[in-house]
């Protein structure tokens, strides 16, 4: 008679430390040590280099829990931030062609083939760095930004009211990022 899934996986999991030398709570140590993995199925490629069995890997790393996610818009910008710049997103997707965007660790960025504006928080709103800036505006000098010496000028969207104007001014780096 066939397991179900619930029944094969314990198993398996009875049968760990016999098969392999080590109990789950080693092997989810050292999983964890050896992560993070993008995707589950890299963990149990890892897990099977180390001589596991594919199926007794799959059940490690189901074991182990979902992968932890990266950071988000929000997590990086806070929820008022991250508002503004759905926003600015938003406008700029009908207008930028190819328009992406990455989030890192402490700051968010807006690209086409280059990177053009990086986004950091700044209290309740937003701080942009950009590489370029609408004609006939002066906007302060940028502090590095988002491991970047390239982001020259500083653009603060301190509330809604304040997106329009920047739409602008990203307009303006977007299209310095379609001539490199």
């Amino acid at each position: 008679m066939a397991l179900d899934p619930e029944a094969m996986d314990a198993a398996v999991l009875r049968n760990l430390e016999a098969k392999t030398g080590r109990r789950l709570e080693a092997w989810l140590s050292v999983l964890q040590a050896a992560g993070p993995f993008a995707k589950p199925a890299l963990a149990v490629d890892w897990l099977k280099a180390q001589g596991m069995g594919h199926v007794t890997a799959q059940v490690v790393v189901r074991q182990a829990g979902p992968a932890p996610q990266g950071p988000t818009v929000d997590g990086v910008l806070g929820a008022a931030g991250g508002a503004l710049f759905r926003e600015i997103e938003t406008v700029l997707a009908r207008e930028v062609p190819q328009l992406k965007v990455g989030v890192r660790q402490g700051y968010v960025t807006l690209a086409t083939k280059v990177q053009f504006a990086v986004a950091g928080p700044a209290g309740s709103g937003i701080r942009l760095g950009l590489v370029a800036q609408a004609p006939g505006a002066a906007l302060p000098p940028a502090p590095p930004m988002g491991g970047s010496d390239r982001f020259g000028l500083l653009l603060e969207v301190p509330n809604m009211e304040a997106v329009s104007g920047a739409i602008v001014h990203l307009r303006a780096a977007a299209a310095q990022g379609f001539r490199s």
